[in-house]
């Protein structure tokens, strides 16, 4: 396995961080304005949007998918975006991804300044995703490029397009997934092709996290490394020119 290695022309279009809470402090609203105050100056542009959630209800011993209204505070160099919903927190690193370690900091920095102001309870999700788009070309075949994917009989005279394959793995330690989509994306112009390799790793039982966050995101964020050049072959991940250390 390859650990640490850094590309020049990596394939990541975006890396995120995703924390559910069962409930918060205080109120949507001076969340919001208390947690803007802190960010501001890095943070200026603030956008709301709605969102699909979903919605514990603890006397059904159930859920329901709900929409909801989100607020988006998107840094300077629009590179960088903290998302703020109903229990929710996401961190957004956009292109250009430095490294983890910056990565790291910067969702260490949005986790530590929402638990002042919004003093949350009760914490449900965590997710790390890591999305790449690996383009290839039109006479290129699957399997030429990864290998993870599916077997077409040979009655079928052309490959899907568009598809997507959604696979999930639990760990032996029986508290994390990796969820690994592999799917078809469109390029606009262009003779190539692009897949979307969108790397999705949760922890299910998040009891007693709370003062291991960081333990668990280097955990995490390792396992998708290995899945990340498991999952794609030699020839193409030499194509990403591998910085030279």
């Amino acid at each position: 396995m390859k650990k640490g290695v850094k590309y020049k022309k990596p394939p990541l279009i975006e890396a995120l961080c995703e924390l559910q809470f069962q409930k918060t402090g205080m109120v949507p609203n001076i969340i919001l304005g208390k947690l803007y105050e802190q960010i501001e100056e890095e943070f200026p542009t603030v956008e709301t949007y709605k969102g699909i959630g979903v919605k514990p209800d603890d006397e059904k011993h159930s859920q329901s998918i709900v929409v909801e209204d989100r607020t988006r505070f998107v840094s300077k160099d629009k590179t960088r975006l903290i998302q703020v919903g109903e229990g929710l927190l996401v961190a957004n690193q956009l292109k250009p991804y430095v490294d983890y370690s910056s990565f790291r900091a910067f969702v260490k920095g949005v986790v530590d300044t929402y638990y002042k102001v919004a003093k949350p309870e009760g914490l449900q999700s965590i997710g790390m995703r890591y999305i790449n788009r690996v383009e290839i070309n039109s006479n290129q075949h699957l399997n030429d490029v990864f290998n993870i994917g599916f077997t077409i009989p040979d009655t079928f005279q052309s490959f899907p397009d568009p598809f997507l394959l959604r696979t999930e793995f639990a760990y032996p330690e029986g508290q994390d997934r990796l969820i690994v989509i592999l799917a078809t994306s469109q390029i606009q112009d262009s003779p190539a092709k692009a897949i979307v390799l969108d790397f999705d790793y949760r922890l299910v039982e998040p009891k007693g996290i709370d003062e291991n966050l960081l333990e668990w995101l280097d955990k995490a964020h390792e396992k998708i490394e290995d899945a990340f050049h498991a999952c794609l072959k030699e020839s193409v991940l030499v194509s990403f020119d591998i910085e030279n250390t």
